[in-house]
């Protein structure tokens, strides 16, 4: 192939995520965030990759397998990640947890494949979270969002992770130190994950966030991930937010769906009363869906005031699907 046809944009995604392995949010987002390749666009406006790009995906894809991080590489040039790999060939000590775990290719072979792989990530995170390593919990999250679909990324990874780190923080097992690195890791790859899944153009939007006394926001977080994989746009509006506030953003944002996480304080006296002011205030009849602990023993109230609660991040998913303004046509 000549020089000339290596840089002629000419393949569409399919192929290009055929060839590298790379799942297609993936390869948008290390295009939108890194800059990692431009592609072309048909006149339909479809990407159009040249084999060029396509070279340069597998050299980052096995970079990213052998531990880069993809914003320390993205930007360099092709001799440039060949260097670098034979470097990694010559010096290839790795930790042999790391090892332990799949490529970045998405895994194939259904659902039970997917969570067992699943399962070996987690393992990894936790151990990397003991020793406070966090230059391998940001690898190995990478490389999960990479081989694993959303949905099994948020309920086999980064649900049990977060869950098995709150335990052995309360037995003793962590210090505080190192369960606020594990939380400082996984608050930025929630919202790396955020970015990656969030789609583009004129997509409908989702506001998300925790109602007011509760500021524990890694449930809204996670819930922002979900309802972004179902093709919302979501505005995060962070924690502690009075219904006033939710409810002018909602005005301001035309927005079609209210997600709010309630995780601490159980059995708020007060949190009935603020989302029965929310429900009220909200000028169009905007779904409101609330999670978490502290509002589960209020849930036949909440229903009764027109607001659902769900008991899971799958009931999110599903609701958050059914609610898409496109899936209602059909």
């Amino acid at each position: 192939m000549t020089l000339a046809n290596a840089s002629l944009p000419q393949f569409p995604m399919r192929v290009v995520v055929r060839r590298t392995g790379l799942n297609a949010s993936l390869l948008r987002a290390w295009e939108r965030r890194y800059g990692a390749v431009e592609p072309g666009r048909s006149e339909g406006g479809q990407r159009l990759y040249s084999e060029a790009d396509i070279q340069k995906l597998v050299l980052l894809k096995e970079l990213v397998d052998e531990g880069h991080n993809i914003s320390q590489v993205a930007g360099r040039e092709m001799g440039q990640l060949r260097l670098l790999l034979r470097q990694n060939g010559r010096h290839s000590a790795r930790r042999t947890h790391e090892g332990a775990t799949p490529s970045t290719g998405e895994v194939d072979g259904g659902a039970a494949a997917q969570e067992d792989v699943a399962t070996r990530f987690l393992e990894v995170c936790v151990d990397a979270a003991r020793e406070m390593d966090t230059e391998v919990l940001e690898s190995q999250l990478n490389r999960a969002a990479m081989a694993l679909n959303p949905s099994t990324l948020v309920d086999r990874v980064l649900v049990p992770f977060l869950n098995r780190v709150g335990l052995l923080w309360a037995e003793g097992e962590l210090g505080p130190a190192s369960e606020h690195v594990a939380s400082a890791v996984i608050r930025r790859f929630l919202d790396w994950l955020l970015g990656t899944l969030s789609p583009e153009g004129n997509a409908p939007v989702a506001l998300v966030g925790t109602p007011a006394g509760h500021r524990h926001e890694f449930g809204a977080l996670l819930a922002s991930v979900v309802i972004a994989g179902e093709g919302w746009r979501v505005v995060s509006l962070g924690p502690d937010l009075p219904a006033s506030e939710i409810a002018r953003a909602a005005a301001r944002k035309n927005a079609g769906l209210v997600a709010l996480s309630a995780l601490y304080p159980r059995e708020d006296p007060h949190l009935p009363g603020e989302l029965r002011g929310l429900r009220r205030l909200l000028q169009a009849p905007v779904p409101i869906v609330v999670g978490g602990p502290a509002a589960a023993p209020f849930a036949d109230l909440l229903r009764a005031d027109g607001i659902d609660f769900l008991a899971d991040l799958a009931e999110l998913r599903e609701r958050a699907r059914e609610e898409l303004p496109h899936s209602k046509a059909f």
